[in-house]
């Protein structure tokens, strides 16, 4: 695949620091390397740069001791909490340039304690959806500058190169889009769960047009919380008009599952980020491989980004 380069993916939680190593020889790809390791103590993204540098650090030499990297390029994907999410709408005589100073504006009437130069902003532009969303409407995500600054200041100590930064549920979204039984020009439901999360995004054409994040306190939560969603003014979508639902993250048993499609009438497809490319023998041992897979989506899914 022309322009791929060796990748690694680091998924950073509250808990630990997953890392998916992708290699690419120039005819397949290959999964070189998949590993997690727990920080000393709950990293906090908002507490002193030198104390986040200082866990994940400890972190990542404990990763590397036991299996040397072989690329130098990195991206992140980072949790919830790193992100602002929210539906804005707009004016159609708002013309193509001066729709994001638009969105900072609403930004800062929304967040009137945030600076909003402070910010990395994108958004989709989903007036085209209207089975889904008000037309004139556009998904805006917004991260902190102060975190690129954070991970560029750590990738510089270990002499590796900065390519991506992304919020952990959209890298996951990635395995989806290069599925091959998932359908681009038809509404697809993306699950992702955490200890006390469960996020949702709707796609369509490869592109989020719906993302929520709800808190919840345990497993047992996440069939109310999914049949709430589905009831979204939002969204508007059932069994009936879903051509997919994937699911990935967290405490993923069998009996989850179970409970989705009898209680939602959906076929949730457990996703395995590693189906699809060479894997290296001594991986076939791994337990992360062989038990977790669906954990690492997201530092898997940012590995495998190419733009």
């Amino acid at each position: 695949m022309p322009g791929f380069q060796n990748h690694i993916g680091l998924n950073i939680t509250s808990t630990r620091l997953q890392l998916v190593e992708i290699n690419y020889s120039g005819e397949e790809f290959t999964l070189e390397n998949i590993d997690e390791e727990y920080f000393s103590e709950i990293l906090d993204m908002n507490a002193k740069e030198t104390k986040i540098i200082t866990l994940l650090q400890s972190a990542f030499n404990e990763l590397v001791v036991r299996r040397p990297l072989k690329s130098k390029l990195v991206s992140f994907t980072l949790p919830h909490e790193c992100f602002l999410s929210v539906r804005l709408p707009y004016e159609n005589s708002v013309i193509q340039n001066d729709l994001l100073e638009h969105f900072k504006w609403e930004l800062s009437l929304l967040y009137p304690k945030i600076t909003v130069d402070d910010l990395i902003i994108q958004y989709v532009k989903i007036e085209d959806f209207e089975k889904t969303v008000p037309s004139n409407a556009a998904l805006v995500i917004a991260t902190f500058r102060k975190y690129l600054k954070i991970l560029s200041s750590f990738c510089a100590q270990n002499g590796l190169k900065l390519k991506y930064i992304d919020n952990a549920h959209f890298a996951s979204d990635n395995i989806i889009a290069l599925k091959e039984n998932c359908p681009s020009d038809e509404f697809v439901l993306s699950l992702y769960t955490g200890n006390n999360f469960l996020s949702t995004t709707v796609i369509f054409n490869n592109r989020a047009v719906y993302f929520d994040i709800l808190p919840i306190k345990n497993a047992g939560e996440i069939v109310a919380k999914i049949k709430d969603e589905l009831n979204n003014k939002f969204i508007k979508l059932s069994h009936e008009n879903l051509a997919k639902v994937f699911i990935a993250g967290e405490n993923l048993s069998d009996s989850l599952l179970e409970r989705i499609r009898e209680n939602l009438n959906l076929n949730p497809e457990k996703i395995n980020p590693f189906e699809e490319i060479s894997i290296q023998p001594e991986l076939f041992a791994n337990k992360f491989f062989t038990e977790k897979a669906s954990s690492f989506t997201a530092s898997a899914g940012i590995a495998f980004r190419l733009v």
